[in-house]
This record gives structure tokens, C-alpha cells and sequence, in this order.
């Protein structure tokens, strides 16, 4: 079982990611899909044969790639990622071990359970957003929400999201399986590869800020005054700057005693500037916490010395000193610059006792409604609690719960809590696995116990993570792959300074295998439930109120006054409002050659089948469809065996052409 299982999130999450690579390449750029393919097949070699130094330049890849992506195409999208992901992921499922689960006992039920939710999940919330027909993702003016988002992004979306989740744990544990033992190894092929590579973004940053603030900064970064580095992003990049910047105190206390302080000091400073230059207000929360972390470390440290060994207070007072002397310059130096500062996007109105907003409301902003977002959230679980709105949906959905919850209109965006997010896709059955790794997870980390790591590193990477923790209660910082690999990266690296073991080899116990296939497969089928009934796409249309219709032309006006006229393709689907007790429906066929090779045509009226027969061209279809008692749409579907071109007869017009459908006409 522990094979198969850890083969099913492999092949899952390796379907997923070729799905992503297909959807992110092939309208603007179609050759990536195969140079990207042939990059999978060489870290597949590589990660066999020799990945230590793959893995650094993959890695190192995760933060400087999105530079390209602005450079090249001219924008940034989160879709091309699958760029140096899916080589990571070759990476990650090749080599010895690979297909075994290593990560430590005390965690692998809960981990291997959400790994596990996802593989199972996704394909079913795929195609629900297909409504079950993949003919519908080349197809135009196709709407899967009232604001016009379209199938193709919603599985995008879909198809991201898995990845998030699934390639971030099979990173972390494949870092159990590779590193566990050697953590010079980890350092060298992991941890220093991007801790150059977010020196290098801070540059970046430092030179949008003081120089061109349009230089590689898409968007609405510049107008905002907010430096994006090299991550196309200004919020990815200042978590991730604020995540290293207590991170490398850690780094630096594996260095030659005279370097510690120094590279300590420097590692320290690059963040700030990367944080104060990006604006983001959560990553500040996320350096003062871990900051703090390491100012407790190291008071705890100077009280258990000896007195002979013990630093001098004069020189405590001096590190204090500098440190505060150097965020000082820092903020002064930023604050002459173009960039927008964080105390100018209001950071500072909801601490308590100082800002103007009060506690309470400062709970409620912050906590539960943020920006709109909560209530929604809430509906959504409330609604759909067993197994939530589908991963990789929330975006999608956001804004037609919003209209019909609060009436607010918003904008495709996250709940605004990383907690919340993933209550409301996976619902409670699908939260279970995370919950209870979280709560695994927090007695390891608030833990004293240290094994034979370093104390002050240790409380460094506490610091870090318990801050990503703090700001994910009111934020969405684990949006973005970058970060969420930078955070197992964190969990790895803090786990293996606490001398947390990976897991023996040795087979689960068969009850523990029940309840995760149990859990699984009930979240599955939850899953499906929903997928047919009131998340599918034509049946949102017909409560959120949109036009959802697909394999149909627009209305033709007729010349002579009498009622238009649309044309299907193959397959055809359209929503219908309600406007009587009958519809009258009127369909012909036009192939000139229809009367000598009849087409084949079928209508269906609810999943209820009312035509199926053979059609010519001198003949029509007059069907009375009645509506139904208090329905207030009517579904209507057509399917055809051929279709025709105009030009193959002699006609001046291009377009494909299959059944001719009357405008919709009541009685």
C-alpha cells in the first residue's frame, strides 16, 4: 500500500501537471509544451543519476524564472510556472526511493491523506467544469460565471492548485528521502541556491525601487509603487524576502564563527529592503514575529551561559543596536525611493491601543470579513460541507457567492485566509488530513526539545514559520508554488535540526490504510455528488443568472422580419429562461447533400431524450417542450452525426455549420 499510494499521487499529480503545461502553452506559446516535456525527461536522468546539482538550479529557478516570463510574453501569469515545475517534479518522483513515502511517521497518515484528497478530487472537479464534455475548451463565448470566466481558465485554475498542494508535499518528501541524514547536502544543493536567489530578487527590487520602477514590474505593481523583483509578484516576493530574512540567521550559523554575525546582519538587511520595497503588509508581520523569535533565542542563549563565557551586556546591547540602526536605514532609505511604503497602505490602523480601529472591529476585518471575502467562504462551507467547492475553484466561484451572500461585487481573489481558503474547496472531510498535520506539526514546533541542532537556528526557522502561520489566519500568502515550497523547504530544514526521523520502511497498519481509502473515497464521491448536482456549471447559471450555452452560435437576425436563427456544432448545450408553459422548438438541417445522406440528429429536453432520428434536408423538427411545473430554465441539448462547410459548395462563407435551431419562442 505504501506504493501503490505514493504511485497514485505520482501518476495523479504527473497528470495534472502536463494538463497545466498544455493549458499554459498552447494558445501563445505551443513549442514550450515540447521543450518543457524534453526538460521533464533530463531531470528524470538527472535526478537518477546525480540531482544534487539539478536541484539547485531548479530551485533557484523557482524565484528567478518569472523574470523571463515578463521579459518574453510581456506579462506575468501564474499558469507558467510548469516551466521549471514539471522539471522539479521530475526531479522529485525519480531515483532510489522515490516511489516509497519517507516522511516522518508521526506525520505520514495526515500527509499522505491530503496528497492523497487532492489525486482523487481534482480530475472530478476538472471536468465538472467542462460540464463533462472536454469538446468545450477550444470553444469561444463560453461563460463558466456571471462575470465571464471562461472553462479554460477555471481548469487552469483547477489544475494549479493541485500542483500546489501535491508537488509541495512530494517535495517535502523527497527532501526526507534525500537529505534526512545530510544536512551539508541540504544546505549546499537547497537552501544556499535560493538563498542566492532571493539576494539576487532583493537586488532586483532595491533597482525598481531607486531606478526604474517599470523594469521587469507587470501589472499594476508600478502604479501601486510596489517592486515585484523577480517574481512578477509584489506579494509572492515579499513573503518570500520576509520568510529568508529571519531564515538566514539560520544559514549563517552554520558558517565559521567570525562569519555568523556578519552574514547574519547582511541576510537580515537584504530582506528588509525586499520587504519594504514590495509593500506587503503581511510579510512585515512575518519578519517582526520571526525577528522576535530570534531576539527570544538569543536572550534564552546569554541567560544559560556560563558568566565566564557569557557575551558582555555592552555587546548584546550593540548586536540590539545595530539591528535596530539597520531597519531604520533601511526604511529611510526605501522611503526616498519610488516606492510606496507600508505605513502609506494603512498596516498600522488596526493595532490595538494605537491604531484608530478598534479590537473588535480589527478582529472583524481582519479575522472574518476581509475585504468581502469571508462571508462567501462561509456560505460555501455551509453549503457544500462535506466536501467543499472543489480544489482550485474559490476564485471562480467567489464573485457570484459574493452578489448572492452579501451583494458585494468582487473580484476573483482568495478568501483571505489560508485556513478558510482550503475549509471551503475541500470541506471538513477534506480538511481533516491538514488539520491534523497542523496540530502534529505545531507540538513539534512549539516544542523545546532541540536533539543536537542548534538552538538559535532552530528558534530562527520557529520564528519563520510560526509567522507564515500567524499571517495565513488573514492572508493567502501559500497562494503561490515559490512559497509554497520555500515553506516544506522551511518544515525540512527545521524538522532535520530537531532530529526529526524520516519513516522506516516498514508497511502501514492495515486499519490506518481503511481509513485513509474510506476518507478518500467518501470525499470522492461527495466530490462527484456535488459535480452533478449544484456546482455544475449550467446549474449555477441557472441560479447565479447568467447566459451559459455552448456548441451555439449567436442569434441570426432573419431579413424578413420572422424569428432568427442560431447554428450548432457536433454538440450544443443552452440554458434556456423560462418564459412560458410550452417551447415551441424548430430545427431544420441545411446540408445540401442531407436529402441523399441523412443526418443524424438528437434533442434532449432536461437529460430527457425528445428527438432521436434521421433528418433530410427537405424536412423539420417541431417539437412542444413543455417547461415543467416552477422551473425557471430548461436545458436544452442536440447532438449531430456530421457538419457542413459552405465553401466545399461553392459558397463564399468559411464557418462549419451543423443544425439550424429557431429563436427561442414560447407559449
Amino acid at each position: 500500500m505504501n506504493q501503490f499510494t505514493k504511485g497514485a499521487v505520482i501518476a495523479s499529480t504527473l497528470m495534472a501537471a502536463f494538463v497545466q503545461l498544455y493549458l499554459s502553452t498552447r494558445l501563445l506559446y505551443p513549442q514550450l509544451f515540447f521543450i518543457v516535456s524534453a526538460a521533464f525527461a533530463v531531470a528524470l536522468i538527472a535526478g537518477a543519476w546525480r540531482p544534487g546539482p539539478a536541484i539547485a538550479v531548479v530551485m533557484a529557478l523557482s524565484y528567478l524564472a518569472p523574470a523571463a516570463y515578463v521579459v518574453w510574453p510581456g506579462f506575468e501569469n501564474y499558469g507558467f510556472e510548469i516551466v521549471w515545475a514539471l522539471p522539479l517534479l521530475g526531479l522529485t518522483i525519480s531515483g532510489r526511493g522515490a516511489w516509497q513515502w519517507h516522511v516522518p511517521t508521526r506525520w505520514r497518515w495526515p500527509l499522505v491523506t491530503w496528497a492523497l484528497v487532492i489525486a482523487a478530487s481534482w480530475p472530478i472537479v476538472f471536468l465538472r467544469e467542462l460540464d463533462f464534455y472536454v469538446g468545450i475548451l477550444p470553444l469561444s463565448g463560453v461563460a463558466n460565471t456571471s462575470i465571464g470566466i471562461t472553462p479554460w481558465d477555471a481548469v487552469t485554475a483547477v489544475t494549479y492548485w493541485t500542483l500546489v498542494h501535491n508537488i509541495g508535499l512530494l517535495w517535502f518528501d523527497r527532501l526526507f528521502g534525500w537529505y534526512a541524514d545530510r544536512a551539508e547536502e541540504f544546505r549546499g544543493a537547497v537552501v544556499v541556491p535560493l538563498a542566492i536567489a532571493i539576494s539576487v530578487a532583493c537586488a532586483i527590487a532595491a533597482y525598481q525601487a531607486f531606478v526604474d520602477l517599470r523594469f521587469l514590474n507587470p501589472h499594476l505593481w508600478p502604479h501601486m509603487g510596489r517592486a515585484a523583483a523577480t517574481l512578477g509578484d509584489a506579494n509572492t516576493f515579499g513573503m518570500i524576502a520576509a520568510l529568508w530574512t529571519t531564515a538566514a540567521v539560520a544559514l549563517a550559523r552554520s558558517w565559521p564563527g567570525p562569519w555568523q554575525f556578519g552574514g547574519a546582519m547582511a541576510g537580515v538587511g537584504i530582506g528588509l529592503v525586499g520587504v519594504l520595497t514590495s509593500g506587503s503588509r503581511t510579510a512585515l508581520i512575518t519578519i517582526a514575529i520571526g525577528l522576535a523569535a530570534v531576539a527570544f533565542e538569543g536572550l534564552q542563549a546569554w541567560r544559560r551561559s556560563d558568566a565566564s563565557s557569557r557575551p558582555s551586556t555592552k555587546r548584546l546591547l550593540g548586536v540590539a543596536a545595530s539591528l535596530i540602526l539597520l531597519a531604520a536605514v533601511a526604511l529611510a532609505v526605501v522611503r526616498g525611493s519610488s516606492i510606496t511604503s507600508v505605513a502609506e497602505r494603512g498596516s498600522f490602523g488596526y493595532i490595538p491601543f494605537i491604531g484608530e480601529v478598534g479590537i473588535r472591529q480589527t478582529a472583524y476585518d481582519l479575522l472574518w470579513d476581509r475585504f468581502g471575502y469571508g462571508e462567501p467562504a462561509v456560505e460555501m462551507v455551509k453549503e457544500h460541507p462535506w466536501s467543499g467547492t472543489g480544489v482550485g475553484t474559490f476564485h471562480t466561484l467567489v464573485h457570484d457567492f459574493a452578489m448572492a451572500t452579501n451583494g458585494k461585487n468582487l473580484p476573483p481573489d482568495n478568501a483571505q485566509s489560508w485556513y478558510r481558503h482550503h475549509a471551503a474547496e475541500l470541506g471538513l472531510l477534506g480538511s481533516i488530513p491538514w488539520l491534523l498535520w497542523l496540530a502534529a506539526f505545531a507540538a513539534t514546533l512549539l516544542s523545546r526539545t532541540i536533539g543536537k541542532g542548534d538552538r538559535l537556528a532552530i528558534g530562527a526557522l520557529r520564528g519563520t514559520l510560526l509567522g507564515f502561520g500567524a499571517v495565513s489566519l488573514m492572508g493567502m500568502p501559500g497562494q503561490s508554488l515559490p512559497v509554497v515550497l520555500t515553506f516544506w523547504t522551511f518544515v525540512f530544514w527545521f524538522s532535520m535540526l530537531k532530529s526529526v526521523p524520516a519513516s522506516p520502511p516498514s508497511p502501514w497498519p492495515t486499519r490506518a490504510w481503511m481509513v485513509t481509502l474510506l476518507l478518500v473515497g467518501v470525499h470522492a464521491a461527495t466530490t462527484l455528488a456535488d459535480a452533478r448536482g449544484d456546482l455544475r456549471p449550467r446549474h449555477r447559471a441557472m441560479r447565479f443568472g447568467w447566459d451559459y450555452h455552448y456548441g451555439i452560435s449567436n442569434l441570426e437576425p432573419s431579413a424578413d422580419g420572422s424569428p432568427g436563427r442560431r447554428w450548432t456544432q457536433l454538440t450544443s448545450l443552452s440554458v434556456v429562461p423560462v418564459k412560458g408553459s410550452v417551447l415551441k422548438f424548430v430545427g431544420w438541417i441545411d446540408h445540401p447533400d442531407a436529402d441523399e445522406r441523412p443526418v443524424h440528429v438528437r434533442v434532449w429536453a432536461d437529460s430527457r431524450i425528445v428527438y432521436d432520428d434521421d433528418l433530410k434536408r427537405s424536412a423539420a423538427i417541431f417539437l412542444d417542450i413543455p417547461a415543467g411545473a416552477g422551473r425557471t430554465h430548461l436545458v436544452l441539448e442536440t447532438e449531430i452525426s456530421r457538419m457542413w462547410r459552405p465553401r466545399e459548395f461553392g459558397r463564399n462563407d468559411p464557418r462549419e455549420l451543423g443544425l439550424s435551431l429557431r429563436d427561442w419562442t414560447w407559449e
